[in-house]
């Protein structure tokens, strides 16, 4: 009888991060990185009116989370993810992205804790059950931004300057692996070795003995400010700038005196500020309710845009939420419309990536204007 009754009791044991009033999600603290801490604003814009409209089947969305230096981020974004799902019990981990994704993904697949949209093409998991991932993936935003310089706008001399991680030499690897195929000349590559450098300019300058007729920006946003700020300093005008995955939002690439004025970009959202799609409404209506004054951003709507998507899956599991029901209502997701800001989603058991196309875009006028519609590579 007194085994009969343990199993009873352990059956009725509520699930990990869960009560009658709250889900308990591990998001990411402070950082000091621009594009982390914007993205997170936009989770917790979401979580902020869900809660003020009395949650999600009654129970309010709490965030956990522990910041994080810049330097050294990724061993301690691991850490952090391990010390919310182990010691603090989150139902989920929303986030975390960046190279420390390729750790965070297998550790939440073993621990079968949900790992929702972390900001990182890095990761490859689609087939994953406990993992989602957002925007376009590198390869094939590499690979459209390549064809389009050399082959649409006709630079034939390609050149790199890149964060030496796994991230900026993913996409050095791309330009010098794809020179043959698509008729342009790797000229050659610079390294900016820290995530807040104070003057990159010797490193520019090394890069324009190459000659380069176009130049990949594989960086963090601070990085690539500094390497926008030293193109100005050496008068470099004769070479067209390019931005590759998030770094694509005018809030660091618009330096003073214009001179990242023509940079170009694979956008994955439209414009927060001017764009007109519909689905801007709703994140601009937020931002001045909950945040007045803020600066709109790509990074920002991004966490946003995703956070919806959470909320929908949350909705769909209904109160009796496991982290197996949950993961199934998302499963169930067909066409979901965010009225513009990314096209319609769909997931299934065998397919969980949010976002497979992008934009060609121009900085024009201090704004990214779209150059295209969507491209799925």
């Amino acid at each position: 009888m007194a085994v009969a009754l343990a199993s009873a009791s352990s059956a009725i044991q509520p699930e990990q991060g869960i009560t009658d009033v709250a889900i308990l999600v591990g998001m990411e603290g402070t950082t000091q990185s621009f594009a982390v801490d914007e993205e997170n604003l936009g989770v917790r814009l979401v979580f902020e009116d869900v809660n003020a409209r009395g949650g999600i089947h009654g129970r309010r969305l709490v965030e956990r989370s522990y910041p994080r230096p810049v330097e050294g981020a990724v061993e301690q974004e691991f850490k952090n993810a391990v010390r919310l799902v182990e010691e603090d019990g989150v139902f989920m981990l929303v986030n975390f992205g960046g190279p420390a994704a390729l750790q965070i993904g297998p550790y939440a697949i073993t621990k079968k804790v949900p790992y929702l949209f972390p900001h990182s093409a890095l990761l490859t998991l689609d087939g994953a059950r406990y993992v989602f991932t957002s925007f376009p993936r590198y390869e094939g935003e590499s690979r459209v931004m390549l064809r389009y310089l050399s082959q649409t706008r006709g630079f034939k001399r390609l050149g790199v300057v890149h964060d030496p991680n796994v991230y900026g030499r993913f996409f050095l690897d791309r330009v010098r692996d794809q020179a043959e195929a698509l008729g342009y000349e790797f000229v050659g590559s610079q390294a900016i070795p820290t995530a807040q450098p104070q003057d990159v300019t010797a490193e520019m300058r090394e890069l324009r003995k190459q000659a380069p007729d176009a130049v990949i920006m594989a960086l963090y946003p601070a990085q690539a400010r500094k390497v926008l700020e030293a193109k100005a300093s050496l008068d470099w005008s004769n070479v067209r700038m390019v931005a590759t995955g998030p770094l694509t939002d005018e809030q660091y690439l618009d330096v003073a005196g214009r001179h990242s004025e023509g940079t170009l970009g694979f956008c994955q959202y439209p414009d927060p500020t001017d764009g007109r799609e519909p689905g801007l409404a709703a994140y601009r209506e937020l931002m001045s309710k909950y945040h007045p004054g803020r600066a709109l951003n790509r990074y920002s709507l991004y966490g946003y845009v995703f956070a919806k998507i959470v909320v929908a899956g949350l909705a769909r599991a209904g109160r009796a939420l496991t982290r197996e029901s949950f993961i199934d209502a998302l499963e169930s997701i067909q066409d979901w419309e965010s009225a513009g800001i990314l096209p319609p989603v769909s997931f299934s058991k065998t397919n969980h990536h949010a976002q497979r196309a992008g934009f060609i875009c121009e900085l024009t006028a201090g704004r990214f204007r779209p150059l295209t519609g969507w491209i799925e590579p």
